[in-house]
């Protein structure tokens, strides 16, 4: 485990100039983390998202700074605060691809949304390759006064996200022994859901 427990999250998309994500986010990779966050990942979009945006996680023991970039080619930035739910201790180091997924839930039910998220990744973890980064809910509600959580979760490839979908058949190179204890709890949680998307990504290089 960590030695620093890190509680909060700032999320920062970068609107950039065109064609020149991959340039800034190896700046940014290059640059790290302030010197009181830590660096979760610097994530360049592969599907689902402007590929005018990089997107900059740092996580923080305290209150965040406010994000100030000076390159050249970044246009606007977006910042939100998270608060951590679960995991969310670790950078992404990890190759592949990474998702962003967003739930969006009435306030009185994160709690649950954490609790079957929690209980399914024992078992998910196990049958698949998926690996969860960590999982925060943002300081603003939405504009309809609904709670909005994210989740970060490495997968090798894209054939391995599609294996871990528990709505699907299993895959023939897999046993996923445990697939109905943890396919059962995410369609539990798929109940409470009043939205949900995703988008794909890579990290910088």
């Amino acid at each position: 485990m960590p030695d620093i427990n890190y509680r909060v999250l700032r999320f920062d998309e970068l609107i950039v100039q065109p064609n020149r994500g991959e340039e800034i986010a190896a700046t940014l990779k290059a640059d790290g983390a302030p010197s009181d966050a830590q660096m979760l990942g610097v994530f360049v979009p592969l599907i689902g998202i402007s590929s005018n945006v990089v997107t900059v996680a740092t996580s923080w023991t305290g209150e965040p700074a406010a994000a100030a970039y000076q390159h050249t080619k970044a246009v606007d930035v977006r910042s939100r605060l998270f608060d951590v739910l679960a995991r969310g201790q670790a950078p992404c180091t990890a190759d592949g691809i990474y998702t962003h997924r967003w739930f969006v839930v009435a306030p009185d039910q994160v709690q649950a949304l954490t609790e079957m998220s929690v209980e399914a990744w024992k078992s998910s973890e196990a049958d698949t390759a998926m690996r969860i980064a960590g999982f925060w809910r943002c300081r603003e509600p939405n504009a309809n006064g609904e709670a909005v959580v994210l989740m970060i979760v490495n997968y090798p490839s894209l054939a391995a996200w599609d294996e871990s979908r528990y709505w699907k058949p299993k895959p023939t190179h897999q046993a996923q022994p445990n697939r109905d204890v943890w396919g059962g709890l995410f369609a539990r949680r798929r109940e409470i859901l009043r939205d949900s998307w995703v988008t794909v990504h890579r990290l910088a290089t």
